[in-house]
């Protein structure tokens, strides 16, 4: 085909290459919507001689109203600007950086303490002994179960202490300690001691910025820093950027692990055990399976209210049940009297793909295995051939590499669409040494509020707003957030939840729901005055806790079996083996 160079410049027809390079039309759109081209002879290179099909100029820009092709036109320049934006955006980012973290901790005067070391070496208790000692003071922790546990013990022991979480407060008068979820750090406030928790976490793409901020900029005399073997090489090198008064602790075991191979079946169970699963459903099913057996089981998994997980621990410190079935929310801020971890399962869903549980994952759960003073050791064992558990138990983990830095809410005062903003972080290329907070999320919920003009003209509120933590993979969930979201921006009354408390998903939807409530309601500066129906929802999960687990029971969805403990599919040996599966 000739191109369209050929053709005389002042000619009024144009060839389809012309038109492509002059207004951008699609060769596909051409082909489609254009009538007929006239046919022209045009000399090629070569001297030959080339049919060309060519349309009258004023001809093709009528054709640029036609509905479908300015449609198009519209989207590619749409696009084109919204690439040119992008460009300006990514320049603006990388203004920030936690450069400006380190230059602000230059300016504090304090000295770390590192505490380094395992699951049950007695880090944390160290530290939090030199809080009680030394106050006024603060802990911060991942979990608001971990919170309400020093919460506890403080006040044990005589030293009023208040509590903060995303999810309440518990205020106690006179107190000169506050135990709070790393969140909900208080920058202005200057303590003489702060211990942060489970620093590892710092590289979690999350919320793994917390941990970053309040190591740099919580205002303390003395910060003591817990954290696994793999992440002081990180955290030291980040803290001689802005100090050189450090020192470090290092812990081992208090009560020595080992690996104790299978467990065959029920017959090699024991009362003291917790069996671990990925899933509320394994974690229920296994229960009711232990329970028919004659064990009394505690059930611990993510989806529980804090308060119902609570009772759970109760219930099995105190000798109401002697066996614990939980999912890997074991792992972090629970502290419970077990000799031995059983991993029923040792593949999990991680929000994205099923996969085999890591190095860090295994001794983090199997550490929880042996207490102090009461086991000579603790014991890790695994249902089934499932040699992963003993070749990962007190493997060293990767050394921690990077840290995550928040997203910059100062960009918000900046001419461009949040939405905008949010898929630019998104796409930032990653630095060799920090990861940028996970803002899908965000994004998932901004598009909840397409379409309101609120959304750019209260920005700050509506980055409030989406930040809010949500299980965007529940729906439920993410059009209840909508609703209340509407309503705030709308200056109207937020909604009540509305899920009931018949089954036990009902009642654990309904408590992430107040959740929801609670936490919109914190953003905007309102008391929420939900804390009885939360409580009320509690007890009556504790009602269905001891109703008969059965109908809980994992069946082979194709002959109606029961499924085994630990058991991978959804259908028996046989099934599978039949073909049934497929």
């Amino acid at each position: 085909m000739a191109k369209g160079k050929h053709i005389n410049n002042k000619d009024p027809m144009l060839t389809q290459h012309q038109i492509i390079q002059t207004y951008g039309i699609p060769k596909k759109m051409i082909q489609r919507y254009f009538p007929k081209p006239q046919i022209r002879r045009v000399r090629g290179r070569g001297g030959s001689w080339w049919n060309v099909g060519v349309w009258p100029s004023d001809l093709v820009e009528r054709m640029l109203s036609h509905p479908e092709i300015a449609r198009v036109l519209k989207e590619k320049r749409n696009t084109l600007d919204e690439q040119r934006q992008m460009e300006e955006i990514r320049r603006i980012f990388q203004e920030f950086s936690p450069e400006e973290y380190i230059e602000e901790a230059k300016k504090l005067k304090r000295s770390f303490v590192l505490h380094v070391g395992p699951t049950n070496s007695g880090k944390t208790y160290d530290a939090i002994e030199d809080l009680k000692k030394n106050r006024p003071g603060t802990y911060l922790g991942p979990l608001r179960l971990l919170a309400l546990e020093m919460f506890d013990k403080i006040n044990a022991a005589g030293i009023p202490c208040s509590m903060l979480t995303g999810e309440e407060a518990i205020p106690v008068e006179n107190a000169e300690i506050v135990s709070s979820t790393i969140e909900l750090c208080d920058y202005r406030k200057q303590f003489r001691t702060a211990v942060i928790d489970e620093a590892q976490l710092i590289a979690d793409p999350a919320r793994g910025a917390s941990w970053l901020k309040a190591i740099c900029l919580v205002k303390a005399d003395v910060v003591h820093i817990c954290m696994a073997p793999e992440a002081l090489r990180f955290i030291e090198s980040l803290i001689r950027r802005f100090s050189d008064q450090y020192s470090i602790v290092r812990h081992e075991r208090l009560c020595p692990l080992r690996y104790g191979g299978i467990c065959r079946g029920y017959q090699d169970l024991r009362p003291d055990d917790a069996l671990i699963c990925f899933s509320r459903k394994s974690v229920l099913s296994t229960a009711a399976l232990l329970e028919r057996s004659g064990f009394r089981a505690s059930v611990i998994y993510g989806a529980l209210p804090p308060e119902a997980r609570r009772n759970e621990v109760r219930k099995y410190t105190s000798g109401e049940t002697n066996i614990v079935v939980a999912t890997d929310a074991i792992g972090l801020g629970i502290s419970l009297p077990i000799k031995r971890i059983v991993f029923a399962e040792t593949e999990k869903y991680d929000g994205r793909v099923f996969r085999t549980i890591n190095t860090a994952e295994v001794n983090q759960i199997g550490g929880r295995a042996g207490r102090y003073g009461l086991n000579e050791y603790g014991e890790v064992l695994v249902f089934g051939d499932k040699p992963i558990i003993g070749e990962l138990l007190g493997k060293k983990c990767p050394h921690i590499r990077t840290a995550c830095i928040a997203f910059p809410r100062e960009v918000l005062g900046r001419n461009y669409p949040i939405s905008l903003l949010l898929k630019t972080w998104q796409k930032m290329e990653r630095s060799p040494s920090f990861v940028r907070e996970d803002m899908r999320d965000a994004l998932t919920l901004l598009q909840c509020l397409k379409g309101m003009r609120q959304v750019e003209s209260e920005r700050e509120l509506v980055f409030d707003l989406i930040t809010c933590p949500v299980d965007t993979k529940t729906m439920e969930l993410v059009t209840y957030w909508s609703e209340c979201a509407r309503a705030i921006l709308l200056k109207k009354r937020i909604p009540l939840p509305y899920f009931g408390t018949e089954t036990l998903a009902d009642c654990e939807l309904q408590y992430k729901a107040y959740d929801i409530h609670h936490q919109l309601l914190r953003r905007i500066g309102l008391p929420d005055d939900c804390t009885e129906e939360r409580h009320a929802i509690c007890e009556r999960i504790a009602e269905l806790m001891k109703e008969n687990k059965r109908q809980y029971i994992r069946r082979c969805r194709g002959c109606g079996k029961e499924l085994p403990i630990g058991a991978v599919f959804n259908y028996c040996d046989s099934c599978y083996a039949l073909g049934i599966s497929g």
